[in-house]
């Protein structure tokens, strides 16, 4: 038998919809499955006020998690198959699975395969490789990543994603704009890579000591490859480079006022969510203006980065 461990946390309550989807396949006897729902000591409320939402950035941007509440397992556990699922905050991973991930709870993943569900709206690649590189701090084996994102346009969802986060509306909106998170079909779609990790179960315990001691001495080869796990989409790359730059500055100085929850930093707070409004229309002229003069330079280094962001499960 297998032993699987699912780590999560979800707000809006679409990364709950995702696992649920994603693991549908593996409820089989074969296999068993550790749920465990992250639960940070800090209460962050859905739908969000408006000056919480922005109080989260700098922590977000500086990587300071909030303690979390001890889960059911011991970090002492083996499992053959650790699932990570998580959203976006700012560019990074969510403050409570940061919060987990900086946890002596998080060295369950030691020598251990991850695979990571990200649900997000479009600009995911800052906080994919943040989490990549949390899970080899941990000595983590991330041998698969799985994406997702929010449903319609990207211009659409600039609207449709703050109003569900800000209101909890989830419907469309005057025949124009698409319902807010991911689509249904979408989360349907995930069942495919729980069949594929079915399909081969004797795969989990390669390359790494499985939860009875055991010993291979396979690689630890992608599960998932070949099933178009990662979509990348090249006109972001920039934006989202040259927007994780300008956010760390914001990040540091809004630090400076004070700890998340301080009025102290309010005034800070509100003149970063201003400026931002601003900011990113400013932010996707240049870095247009960058691609269209600057291709042939940055073409090789964006198809190198695109790989990377694949990456694992689009390896070999």
């Amino acid at each position: 038998m297998k032993r699987l461990l699912i780590v999560y946390y979800s707000h809006s309550g679409d990364v709950d919809r995702a696992i649920k989807s994603f693991t549908k396949c593996l409820s089989i006897p074969e296999v068993e499955i550790h749920w465990e729902c992250i639960k940070a000591k800090i209460d962050y409320p859905y739908p969000w006020s408006l000056f919480k939402f922005f109080d989260v950035f700098p922590e977000c941007i500086n990587n300071e998690p909030p303690e979390i509440y001890p889960p059911k397992f011991s970090e002492d556990d083996k499992f053959d198959l650790v699932i990570i699922a998580y959203q976006v905050w700012f560019l990074s991973p969510s403050l409570p699975i940061q919060g987990f991930l900086k946890s002596k709870y998080a060295q369950v993943l030691q020598n251990t395969k991850v695979m990571t569900l990200l649900v997000c709206r479009n600009m995911w690649h800052s906080a994919s490789e943040t989490m990549k590189k949390m899970i080899a701090d941990v000595g983590g084996i991330h041998v698969d990543n799985v994406v997702v994102t929010h449903q319609g346009k990207p211009l659409a969802t600039f609207i449709s994603t703050p109003r569900l986060l800000l209101t909890g509306k989830k419907n469309g909106l005057w025949g124009v704009l698409p319902p807010g998170g991911v689509s249904d079909r979408t989360i349907d779609d995930l069942s495919r890579f729980g069949q594929q990790i079915a399909n081969n179960l004797p795969a989990l315990s390669d390359g790494c000591s499985d939860a009875y001691g055991g010993q291979s001495d396979r690689s630890n080869q992608p599960l998932l490859k070949g099933l178009d796990a990662v979509e990348v989409n090249h006109r972001y790359v920039i934006p989202e480079l040259i927007g994780r730059m300008a956010y760390r500055p914001w990040a540091k100085i809004a630090r400076l006022f004070g700890k998340q929850g301080s009025w102290s930093r309010l005034p800070i707070i509100c003149i970063f969510a201003f400026q931002l409004i601003f900011a990113i229309p400013i932010v996707l002229l240049v870095s247009t203006i960058i691609q269209f003069f600057l291709a042939p330079l940055l073409n090789k280094q964006i198809a190198s980065y695109v790989q990377l962001l694949k990456s694992p499960s689009a390896v070999g």
